[in-house]
């Protein structure tokens, strides 16, 4: 959603929903890199993409081992 339209202009509660959507960080990075404006900043971007990348290769490593073969 906020490929499209810029973060602060949405409405309070689409606002919220693009806050929870991790994609929305990987959207604003890429757009920050190709032409300088990020919605949330890049410190931002950074920490959310790889704490989620880190939760999920923590989980994924986790139910790997519990693999029975």
């Amino acid at each position: 959603m906020s490929a499209l339209f810029p973060v602060p202009d949405l409405p309070g509660a689409v606002r919220l929903a693009v806050r929870l959507n991790p994609l929305s960080y990987g959207v604003d990075g890429l757009r920050g890199a190709l032409n300088g404006s990020f919605a949330f900043g890049v410190a931002t971007d950074f920490a959310v993409l790889g704490g989620l990348g880190a939760i999920l290769l923590a989980v994924g490593a986790y139910l790997f081992s519990k693999i029975e073969v």
